[in-house]
């Protein structure tokens, strides 16, 4: 039987999903690499500790690869120290005047926090407006720079062709090189490696790539090696 090929790259890749360690010990998930549109430079990570749920932004100096895992050059206390990636803010109701909540685009809600007065058991189908507090967002991540989330969808020249798993890093350096993808449907695919010259741009709609699906389904599974 014929050895299927498999494409060598050579480098550091971040997966995201991969356990992050501290110095003494394990803190979270890779929840996101941050790259600079500008200069194709990987600049932040996003690790999600186990305990809490405020994202953290990892500046790359801070941080190592090691096989599947993240190293953080720091102890975990300087890990829960560091910015968080988002902060969310909750406007308080005023008793007196509360607001009625109609959902857009720079708002969310808490489900069922006050359904006003209604009889019992009608909660749900009573006619009054949800009454629920505005939750806002301060973005942490630099102006410029694009977050590279798992399962971001990889739009070929025509059509979607797969979801993104990570990047490659050059060994000298932070430029990424590759954006590592899982083509295919969930059963079966193959994870392959994109060149980031015909990467076209990275978005909140996903990783668009100068290739047609046809080309990015006839590329070798890759493999990341590290430099010798």
């Amino acid at each position: 039987m014929a050895t299927a090929t498999v494409t060598r790259v050579i480098g550091r890749k971040y997966v995201i999903g991969s356990r992050v360690y501290c110095t003494e010990c394990p803190c979270g998930y890779l929840a996101s690499a941050v790259v600079d549109s500008a200069t194709g430079r990987l600049e932040h990570l996003i690790v999600t500790p186990d305990h809490g749920i405020d994202s953290r932004l990892v500046p790359i100096a801070s941080a190592h690869c090691e096989g599947e895992a993240v190293r953080l050059h720091c102890t975990l206390d300087d890990f829960n120290a560091m910015e968080p990636a988002v902060d969310v803010h909750i406007t308080p109701l005023d008793p007196a005047r509360p607001p009625r909540h109609y959902p857009n685009e720079e708002s969310s809600a808490w489900p069922f926090f006050d359904l006003g007065p209604s009889t019992p058991n009608l909660g749900l189908a009573a006619p009054e407006p949800v009454l629920m507090p505005r939750m806002s967002y301060d973005d942490h991540v630099p102006a410029g720079e694009s977050r590279i989330y798992p399962g971001d969808h990889v739009h070929a020249s025509d059509g979607v062709i797969g979801h993104v798993r990570g990047v490659v890093v050059a060994p000298d350096g932070d430029a990424v090189t590759h954006i590592l993808v899982d083509e295919g449907l969930l059963r079966g695919h193959k994870r392959v490696a994109i060149p980031m010259e015909l990467v076209g741009g990275v978005g909140e709609d996903g990783v668009r790539v100068l290739m047609t699906r046809k080309e990015v389904k006839a590329l070798s599974p890759c493999e990341v090696v590290a430099a010798a």
